[in-house]
């Protein structure tokens, strides 16, 4: 006879259980949303500064957003924007890395309650002894550079073309070289020997520790 009783009773308690999972609170995810911005040196063709370029809107360059040490997402830009959906409360922040220590990154940006926009933008900015000549091309460009150090002593140069992904597509040098003044040429083509679009890609110098970085301006013909 207790039977209807205690399932009812039993079926009572499930019911108030359920109740009591409703009422938690559920954790509110945000987003992070900045813009990346990048800035090239023009060169004549007679290999004399022509000013500044900067390019405010670009697409498809990769940017990583960091919690603690740990990457926790990557996206690529779009009209020079990027965001970040769907994260819990935290302090983190948004980089984007050429190659070695060449880059940028924003300030530490702490989630609390609502979504975040960033208040300073990732700027990358040509840096190192590299000069393109002449910035923007159509067909070829020649890049100069100094390797420095003993003359008696040979370097290891890595010198190459990266897309806007930070991929390679052209080795221009990876050699042992004199300390000296030296010079490359860019075809605008890929390893493959295909002609790349126009638009901007970079130039990069690796030796050891000694990295540099420049934004090519490619034009079409």
């Amino acid at each position: 006879m207790r039977l209807p009783w205690i399932r009812g009773g039993m079926v009572l308690g499930i019911a108030a259980i359920a109740a009591c999972s409703r009422d938690q609170p559920t954790a509110t995810l945000h987003s992070i949303s900045g813009r990346l911005r990048l800035t090239g040196y023009l060169v004549a063709p007679n290999g004399a500064y022509a000013g500044t370029k900067v390019v405010g809107n670009p697409d498809g360059v990769p940017v990583e957003l960091v919690h603690g040490t740990e990457v926790v997402a990557r996206t690529t830009t779009s009209g020079g924007a990027y965001q970040f959906s769907g994260l819990r409360a935290g302090g983190y922040f948004a980089r984007s890395m050429v190659v070695g220590g060449i880059g940028d990154q924003t300030t530490p940006m702490v989630i609390a309650r609502s979504d975040v926009s960033a208040a300073d933008t990732i700027r990358l900015v040509s840096r190192g002894d590299l000069t393109p000549v002449p910035n923007p091309f159509v067909d070829t460009t020649q890049v100069y550079f100094v390797v420095p150090g003993d003359t008696t002593q040979l370097v290891r140069v890595d010198v190459r073309v990266l897309d806007v992904g930070y991929q390679a597509i052209k080795d221009l040098l990876n050699l042992e070289v004199r300390p000296k003044r030296h010079a490359v040429y860019w075809s605008g083509r890929d390893q493959g020997g295909h002609p790349m679009p126009s638009g901007f890609y970079w130039v990069t110098y690796v030796a050891g520790n000694d990295v540099r970085a420049h934004l090519l301006f490619k034009q079409g013909p």
